[in-house]
C-alpha cells in the first residue's frame, strides 16, 4: 500500500526550492488547500542571512537560523525557530488541507529532531504530504517513511504527475 506521501530527491543547496514554489502556488491557484513551510532563503554558506521558512497559507516569516558568527562552522539551526515554524504543521495537522508541503527531510528529521513528529502525525493522518529529500538521508527517509511513501525525481512532470493521482483518490 503506498501513502500519500512522497519525497522529491535534490542534490542540497537549495536545489528544488524555486520549481517547488511555482508548482505549489500552480496547486493553490486552482483552487487546493495548501498548507506548510517553503524555503523562503536557504543555507548561506558564509551564515551572513537568515534561513527562512514561509508559511505556505499566511506567508508569515519564519527564522530558523541563528548567527554563530562568521567564522563559526557548526550547525545554524535555531530549534527555537524551528519550533515556532512548526506551528504551521500542527494547524495543517487540524484543518486537514488537501496537500501540506514540508521544506526538508533533512538531518534533524534524520535523527528524529526536527519536524519528525510533525511529519509522522501528518502522514499517520493519511494527509497529502510532498517534502523534498536529499540523496544523503534518502536512507533515513525510507527508514521513517517504512517504505510507503514515494520517491520522485526533481522533475515538474514526475511531481504534478504525482500529485493528479493523489488528487483524484480525493
Amino acid at each position: 500500500m503506498q501513502l500519500p506521501v512522497a519525497a522529491v530527491i535534490h542534490q542540497g543547496n537549495g536545489q528544488g526550492d524555486a520549481l517547488l514554489a511555482d508548482i505549489l502556488a500552480g496547486i493553490q491557484q486552482q483552487g487546493w488547500r495548501v498548507r506548510g513551510l517553503l524555503t523562503e532563503q536557504g543555507k548561506d554558506p558564509r551564515g551572513m542571512v537568515p534561513m527562512q521558512l514561509r508559511d505556505l497559507h499566511s506567508g508569515e516569516l519564519f527564522v530558523i537560523s541563528q548567527n554563530l558568527g562568521r567564522d563559526a562552522r557548526g550547525c545554524q539551526l535555531d530549534p527555537s525557530g524551528l519550533a515556532q515554524a512548526s506551528i504551521v504543521l500542527r494547524r495543517a495537522l487540524a484543518d486537514k488541507p488537501d496537500l501540506v508541503f514540508i521544506n526538508r527531510f533533512g538531518y534533524g528529521e534524520s535523527q528524529g529532531r526536527g519536524l519528525s513528529q510533525e511529519f509522522a502525525q501528518l502522514i499517520s493522518a493519511g494527509i497529502p504530504l510532498l517534502t523534498l529529500v536529499s540523496d544523503k538521508y534518502l536512507e533515513a527517509w525510507h527508514a521513517f517513511s517504512a517504505g510507503l511513501a514515494q520517491t520522485l525525481p526533481l522533475e515538474r512532470e514526475a511531481i504534478e504527475r504525482w500529485w493528479v493521482s493523489v488528487k483524484s483518490k480525493a
